[in-house]
């Protein structure tokens, strides 16, 4: 997973990476040892970063925090002081804000460890290797640009084309999603108890809506991987 994040050589403030008022923030305290998700509410350059305060917690002013969140295609990270607790008219706390960030990107060709159930299906009728279409099939890992999907037989050869259907869970919201995509390679597991062959998969002509329904899952399971969202259900 380190591959797929690159890290940066310009410097760039908060501000100038314009995180979204309501993006989820996770908050890393170390004593105790703990992590929470809350929601961004708001900054001021130069003054202080405002969050929601996580619903339990024994942190008190000026406890060093770790800091994430993302903006884009960035996730950002950085140290700061608890500047102030507030319990009224709600629950939210002032953060430093910080003068030193560490940026870095997520690569659009990251790949992201799942365990899906897809359905393949053939792209032109009659035209595949098979004849039993549908086909269930498991998802291994997947980015924007493919996926890697294990079968019991081969679904085809290189430079086949097939659809794969999936349900996807983006912020606790189901999503199916049809698409094409090419066979770029086929391998059969060796050693396998039962017969596995891996077939590497390039998306085809993804639509505006299910481009964004993948980036969304993508980076939601990137973020769990790493440590910088909690499981919501996913």
């Amino acid at each position: 997973m380190t591959t797929a994040l690159e890290s940066l050589n310009d410097s760039r403030t908060l501000s100038e990476l314009n995180p979204r008022i309501g993006e989820k923030v996770q908050i890393e305290t170390r004593a105790p040892r703990a992590r929470y998700s809350v929601q961004l509410l708001g900054y001021r350059e130069n003054g202080s970063l405002m969050v929601s305060a996580p619903k339990k917690s024994s942190i008190n002013a000026g406890s060093l925090v770790t800091v994430r969140l993302m903006s884009g295609n960035y996730i950002c990270a950085f140290s700061a002081k608890v500047l102030k607790i507030q319990t009224s008219p709600f629950a939210y706390w002032h953060l430093e804000y910080p003068q030193k960030t560490e940026i870095r990107r997520i690569r659009s060709h990251t790949r992201v460890p799942v365990n899906l159930l897809v359905s393949v299906d053939e792209f032109e009728q009659g035209k595949g290797l098979r004849h039993d279409w549908p086909m269930n099939a498991y998802c291994s890992n997947i980015s924007m640009k493919g996926a890697c999907i294990d079968a019991p037989v081969a679904l085809g050869k290189q430079s086949d084309k097939l659809f794969i259907t999936t349900r996807f869970t983006v912020a606790g919201i189901d999503q199916v999603v049809l698409t094409p995509a090419l066979i770029r390679n086929v391998q059969p597991q060796e050693g396998s108890v039962t017969p596995v062959v891996t077939h590497g998969l390039e998306f085809l002509d993804i639509d505006d809506d299910t481009h964004l329904i993948l980036a969304g899952f993508v980076y939601q399971q990137f973020l769990i991987e790493t440590g910088n969202l909690e499981i919501l259900g996913v």
